[in-house]
């Protein structure tokens, strides 16, 4: 009579190689996402754009418009695209208040502030609410970085006013912030050096008037502004020509511009396309199905690209 041969269980795999594989792939895809994301990190930790905004009312005092109070119409149209909004009084905008604006990390800066061109030259320069002294700030005036303006309707009486040097050599940088300066010849055409210093500490976008303007159509005008910028989600050249379809209604030329001009075809989404890891859940979420092999390579390279 034969044995039987005892029959001993063979050892089950804990994988398939079907399974193997799909754990490969997925393992290769987080280590390839890893190390794109970590570059991206790397290359924009200092051009993050911040959902913070600020409205600087230097005009407050002497021409208030509730519209840009803490409040007002402004505040409600950032605070409803998801800005954090901080509203500065008049009273507040002196020499030492601009010292640390580029340390706010402000997205967004509304700057309702008187400005001027130097006479006889082609600088711009924005006005404080401190009066002028020669015994304050001395190291500031003899480095060009402060001047002293006046207005024509206050003759006699000067204020320290702020020059591009000034923003050049501020302790800090504009993480990717949209200017905009309300004030009379902020952008007047040959004289963008202004606008070029906050473009040089981290400005994308800088917004100003060509010539002279009133102030209430220069407030009208940055309502209306803003409402297509971050309501209607337009670029900001087709914002600012809706804008310009308005005359001012006391006569003035002034007509709204941006400064460089090819940033006028860019949105707000655009400015503010750096959170990553939301990009990198989005991708995770959206191409890892039950079977990992539809993991969309593609997509995570072109938010690379975006992002260099």
């Amino acid at each position: 009579m034969k044995k039987k041969k005892e029959h001993i269980p063979k050892e089950k795999k804990l994988f398939s190689n079907k399974k193997l594989a799909i754990l490969s792939i997925a393992l290769v895809a987080v280590i390839v996402s890893g190390l794109l994301l970590y570059r991206i990190f790397l290359q924009t930790s200092e051009v993050k754009f911040s959902f913070k905004a600020a409205i600087i009312d230097q005009l407050g005092e002497e021409f208030p418009n509730s519209e840009f109070n803490e409040t007002g119409a402004v505040a409600g149209i950032l605070k409803n695209a998801g800005f954090n909004v901080t509203y500065h009084r008049s009273e507040t905008i002196n020499v030492v208040f601009y010292m640390g604006l580029a340390k706010c990390n402000y997205g967004i800066i509304i700057m309702r502030a008187h400005a001027a061109i130097r006479e006889g030259e082609t600088i711009v320069d924005f006005f404080t609410s401190e009066e002028y002294s020669t015994d304050r700030y001395v190291r500031e005036q003899n480095n060009d970085l402060l001047t002293k303006g006046y207005y024509k309707w206050k003759p006699g009486k000067f204020y320290f006013t702020i020059t591009p040097k000034f923003i050049e050599n501020l302790e800090g940088y504009f993480p990717k912030s949209i200017v905009i300066a309300m004030g009379c010849e902020s952008l007047k055409p040959d004289c963008e050096g202004m606008a070029d210093a906050f473009i040089k500490k981290g400005a994308k976008a800088y917004i100003g008037w060509t010539d002279s303007i009133s102030i209430l159509h220069s407030d009208n005008s940055t309502v209306t502004f803003l409402k297509y910028l971050l309501v209607n989600n337009m670029t900001i050249h087709a914002a600012i020509s809706e804008c310009n379809k308005i005359h001012d209604p006391e006569g003035f030329s002034g007509k709204l511009s941006c400064y460089p001009s090819e940033i006028g075809s860019y949105k707000l989404s655009d400015l503010a396309t750096n959170s990553v890891l939301n990009a990198f859940l989005f991708i995770t979420q959206t191409h890892f199905s039950s079977k990992i092999k539809k993991y969309n390579f593609k997509l995570l390279f072109q938010i690379h690209a975006k992002h260099n």
